[in-house]
């Protein structure tokens, strides 16, 4: 399992190496408290466990590629990422999320992370247009951002993914539910 989630992080990240963050830098630079998902410790099922092992995992590559796109993009392309690179590294990242082994209480939760992400790259996909336009983007993130459309719709899906994991999981050990919270709420805009 381990040797797997090693080797979708290389094959997402190897296009843009020399600017990738580690999971750790990337929380920090939200900054957002990470919390690892600890499999010895949890009270689910294993395949349930497993599960939430690979997805939290891609969940952390789709949140490298948000900070570093969205430090992209506030830069003007100075630092980070480009929007070219996000668009294909998100695609791999959903298509990895769509081939999980999922146990079918947790179909939800992942359908609902991948619409999330589906909608933060549409919203890029906004500003990208915007900037290759020459025009200015009206809801760059910050206090305009978060009123936009598809930003608030994102956030919303994260959010009921998080209720729902929550009510899957309500004897779950504070530590995996804290990180159940901090992969959901890093990779949300909001």
């Amino acid at each position: 399992m381990k040797r797997t989630l090693l080797f979708i992080c290389f094959c997402l990240l190897t296009s843009n190496l020399a600017s990738a963050l580690t999971v750790e830098e990337a929380y920090k630079a939200i900054p957002h408290r990470y919390t690892p998902f600890e499999v010895e410790s949890a009270s689910m099922t294993s395949h349930e466990s497993r599960f939430l092992v690979e997805f939290f995992g891609l969940v952390n590559l789709a949140i490298i590629e948000r900070v570093q796109t969205l430090a992209w993009f506030q830069s003007r392309g100075k630092q980070g990422s480009p929007f070219s690179n996000y668009r294909k590294n998100v695609e791999k990242i959903i298509g990895q999320l769509g081939q999980l082994n999922v146990p079918k209480n947790c179909v939800s939760v992942r359908q609902r992370v991948m619409e999330a992400i589906q909608d933060q790259k549409a919203y890029f996909q906004e500003w990208d247009t915007a900037q290759a336009g020459r025009a200015p983007f009206k809801y760059p993130l910050g206090s305009l951002g978060a009123r936009h459309a598809l930003v608030t719709s994102s956030s919303q899906k994260l959010h009921q993914a998080y209720g729902e994991l929550m009510q899957l999981f309500p004897k779950e050990r504070a530590k995996n539910q804290q990180a159940f919270f901090d992969h959901l709420c890093a990779l949300d805009f909001i």
